[in-house]
């Protein structure tokens, strides 16, 4: 016959072991649980990273992708290899590439670097417009860029170019600043 002290020490490591495995059990379900938001005080690398950003009526107006994404956690500043940037603007497409960007940390401004090229399309008429420069600032909200370097711009069979430009996209226009030489080709 077994002792009655021997019993209730079975009956405790039985206890202790099924509540090890209902502990361990648990903490296996919340590890194969997605993670459901970033932990923004730590520095992250982010991979094959796609973002939207939607308008009032829930439209997308703001696409961006890149192979790698990061960010300082300390300064709140992120860096973006080969950056693919799409905004769309009533019936206007642009889209914008870069070697590299900077995004502040209010993110309203993208420093694009190296070579830029910037193309609208219009939706309904097809009409294509290609910038091509170096080092480029974007201002999100305003929908606006600007850059100081050499700049070239083709729209049809016209080609402008400049030292420097500003584009507005929201009404469409561009000035350039300085040096401008303009090729127009008549029908």
């Amino acid at each position: 016959m077994i002792q009655r002290r021997t019993r209730r020490g079975i009956i405790l490591l039985a206890l202790l072991a099924t509540l090890s495995w209902m502990l361990s059990r648990e903490s296996g379900e919340v590890e194969d649980s997605p993670i459901r938001r970033l932990d923004t005080r730590l520095n992250y690398a982010l991979y094959d990273f796609a973002g939207r950003l939607l308008d009032q009526e829930g439209s997308v107006n703001f696409e961006f992708q890149a192979p790698v994404l990061r960010s300082n956690a300390r300064s709140g500043v992120g860096t973006i290899e080969s950056p693919e940037i799409q905004i769309q603007q009533e019936d206007e497409q642009w889209y914008i590439t870069a070697e590299s960007a900077i995004i502040t940390s209010d993110q309203e401004h993208v420093s694009l670097m190296g070579e830029v090229f910037l193309s609208r399309t219009n939706r309904l008429t097809g009409e294509l417009l290609e910038i091509s420069t170096m080092d480029v600032l974007l201002n999100v909200t305003p929908r606006t860029a600007s850059s100081e370097s050499e700049v070239l711009i083709t729209h049809a069979n016209d080609r402008l170019s400049a030292t420097g430009f500003t584009i507005d996209m929201i009404s469409n226009t561009f000035e350039l600043l300085k040096d401008i030489r303009a090729y127009y080709e008549t029908p």
